[in-house]
């Protein structure tokens, strides 16, 4: 967490969201106060004789945060308009408010609850967006996090870090070159600004904050013992391949397929009696309830689904599951009847011609995946896990990527962290990148991980629906 919050997006948007909790308080409070002075006016006596009673309002915030989360509103590096975050603004806090008119009977709210959170909708509105303004000019617009970045030394992930990373969050100084090496000169598009020499003095003229050391250099001893002591000062220092993961949020494999090693995972989180009997019963009764709330929705697609092609409701799929075993994959059919007969095997792809008119609205809407409820209620799915894939796909990836099984180390899932950060693999060079978001899963599940991921797919349905 604490590597997390040291990213300078991460920061904004916690600051952020620290900035909505005290928006939310606030409106709280200035509707109460509001409430307080119309009571003692005739004219709203009679309409606010019942007491509000608070406990049951009292789930209206953290809605209010999910939704704000699911329409992207955390995302700081997206631009938006004025009208268009007014816009957005108004949608979260129109369907918050329907969300808890639907709660209403269940909560037991009164009138005066209900108009409460009518009232409390509309200061929502007017402050969230002032207070989005002074975020956008104290913090997003300014270099305040921005951090000093220094490579001691260059290895394959340089190229890959310098490419990935944005202008926004990092500034790069330069690099440290061999001894010997020319100041002023480059290395791998680098400027070499020390040799080691002055790096006490250069991390403190420059202001660096964070150090990337090369996974293959040789550091002198006093050299160690300066990083070191700037190390204890605060100042964060990485391997290369950590600090890849960790700004980067998926695995460096780069230097294994280099090597021709196979990275060993510490897959503890998921030996843990504790988590895995956590997940199983969030799975079994997550998937129940799911159906049972959701079965009417089951109904009408299966009909529209049958009333508009020809062939069966269900689409069964062999994949590939835990530790290599297949199982039959259920989706709702969003394809042609037969169409992989005489194309064989086909790479999934945003613009795909044999998707019937249903099965793009369908996948628009992300509704094609709803059956694979019944797969995690069999104990074959998770929810949150590396998607599954066909064996004639995982051979084809496996002559490119040789430790390619290792994804099946843990159980499949509905969503994945490779699919809310990049989507379809649609080829061989996909799947691989998709692949280093699995194998970051791998390393730092936990169930707050999953709750994240699952809170990102619902982003990504809301707001930039996958095809």
């Amino acid at each position: 967490m604490k590597y997390l919050l040291n990213i300078p997006d991460n920061r904004r948007k916690f600051i952020l969201f620290l900035g909505d909790i005290l928006a939310i308080v606030i409106m709280g409070l200035a509707t109460l106060s509001l409430f307080d002075f119309l009571k003692s006016n005739q004219i709203f006596s009679d309409i606010l004789k019942r007491p509000l009673n608070l406990y049951t309002v009292s789930p209206f915030p953290i809605i209010y945060l999910i939704m704000l989360y699911a329409f992207g509103m955390y995302e700081t590096k997206e631009k938006r308009g004025k009208l268009q975050l007014v816009i957005s603004l108004f949608s979260v806090a129109s369907l918050s408010f329907f969300i808890m008119l639907a709660l209403a009977k269940i909560l037991r709210m009164n009138k005066t609850s209900i108009l409460y959170l009518l009232v409390f909708f509309v200061f929502s509105v007017i402050i969230l967006y002032l207070w989005r303004q002074i975020f956008i000019n104290a913090f997003l617009t300014s270099d305040y996090f921005k951090k000093r970045l220094f490579f001691i030394g260059s290895d394959t992930l340089t190229q890959q870090i310098l490419s990935e990373i944005t202008s926004s969050d990092y500034e790069v100084v330069g690099i440290m070159g061999r001894e010997g090496s020319d100041i002023g000169t480059y290395e791998k598009g680098l400027k070499i600004v020390s040799t080691g020499k002055n790096l006490g003095h250069l991390i403190q003229s420059k202001n660096i904050k964070t150090l990337v050391l090369s996974l293959d250099i040789q550091l002198p001893l006093p050299i160690i013992k300066k990083i070191y002591e700037y190390r204890f000062k605060g100042i964060d220092v990485f391997r290369s391949d950590h600090f890849y993961e960790i700004a980067n949020r998926k695995f460096a494999i780069e230097q294994y397929l280099k090597n021709g090693n196979i990275p060993f995972l510490g897959i503890e989180t998921f030996i843990s009696p504790v988590f895995k009997n956590i997940k199983k019963l969030i799975d079994f009764l997550g998937a129940l309830i799911s159906i049972i709330i959701l079965s009417p929705i089951f109904i009408i697609t299966s009909l529209l689904i049958k009333l508009t092609s020809k062939g069966p409701v269900f689409y069964l799929q062999e994949r590939i599951g835990f530790q290599e075993k297949p199982f039959k994959f259920i989706k709702f059919r969003t394809m042609i009847y037969g169409a992989e007969k005489h194309s064989g095997p086909q790479w999934a792809s945003e613009n795909d011609n044999r998707v019937t008119l249903m099965g793009k609205l369908l996948r628009k809407t992300n509704l094609d995946e709803l059956p694979q409820l019944i797969n995690i209620l069999k104990g074959e799915l998770s929810f949150v896990g590396p998607r599954p894939i066909r064996k004639h796909f995982v051979d084809i990836i496996e002559q490119e990527m040789p430790f390619y099984s290792l994804r099946f180390s843990i159980k499949p899932g509905l969503t994945g962290w490779a699919q809310v950060n990049y989507g379809y693999g649609g080829s061989i060079e996909g799947h691989i990148e998709k692949f280093k978001y699995d194998l970051y899963y791998f390393r730092h599940a936990s169930l707050f991980l999953d709750l994240f991921i699952i809170l990102k797919t619902l982003q990504k349905i809301v707001c930039r629906p996958s095809y």
